[in-house]
């Protein structure tokens, strides 16, 4: 009986060693492929299209004209309408690609998505073709959560609508939004990793935030007027 039972524990911890061995040699793969879906979504975010589009279009260069940012509103201000929406769909597709790439290509993970688009807001407020500049993502940002949660996306909307409000007579609450975004996202959709998404994508718009020139508050948007202390010169380069 011993000798079975002995047996019998061997061949379980055996059992578990396979089970354990196999595991590794089925998320080795899978954590290879997501890292180069990774890297490829920060790629993808780094491009700049407002600035090519406004240099082939218009031969201007968005690094040194208006607030200097290479986004949305600097490119209809400094470059007109056809390159602001070229600027607008570009940012929306690095919202969309990667969360459409996450949804073909790891059906087992769905928590893919939010790596993903992470990494693609990273690479617009971090260009590698920008040299390391950026933009502040507004538009790939606020698409994304349109897509991966409508609820939440129209709540940031709404609350953004009131503090860009009381914005007119203290700028700096304007900013406020960011910090009730995990909250919002964890409790429309109470997930943890969601939630995790939304802290880490708060962080890094407010350092984008305090790393770049206003383009409202420069073009007078909400405020009625152009503020005179950002008109000194154009900021860092970036896109929104």
């Amino acid at each position: 009986m011993a000798g079975r039972d002995g047996l019998s524990g061997n061949a379980g911890r055996s059992a578990v060693t396979v089970r354990r061995t196999f595991s590794r040699v089925a998320i080795s793969p899978m954590l290879t492929v997501l890292s180069a879906a990774s890297f490829a979504a920060y790629l993808y975010g780094s491009v700049p299209y407002a600035y090519i589009a406004a240099r082939v279009l218009r031969k201007k260069n968005l690094a040194v004209e208006g607030t200097g940012n290479i986004g949305v509103t600097n490119a209809f201000k400094v470059a007109g309408p056809s390159v602001g929406i070229i600027t607008i769909a570009g940012e929306i597709s690095k919202a969309i690609l990667p969360i459409l790439a996450a949804r073909c290509f790891f059906t087992d993970v769905p928590q893919a998505a939010y790596l993903l688009v992470f990494f693609s807001l990273v690479g617009t407020s971090f260009s590698v073709f920008l040299k390391g500049k950026g933009g502040k993502g507004t538009t790939a940002g606020l698409w994304s959560l349109l897509m991966l949660s409508p609820w939440s996306c129209l709540i940031m909307l709404a609350t953004c609508a009131v503090f860009l409000n009381l914005a007119k007579w203290a700028p700096r609450i304007k900013r406020a939004p960011l910090l009730l975004l995990p909250a919002v996202m964890y409790l429309v959709e109470g997930d943890v990793l969601f939630t995790l998404f939304g802290i880490m994508t708060a962080v890094l718009f407010f350092l984008n935030h305090y790393r770049r020139k206003d383009d409202y508050r420069y073009y007078g948007i909400f405020q009625g007027g152009r503020d005179s202390a950002d008109r000194k010169g154009p900021g860092a380069a970036g896109h929104t």
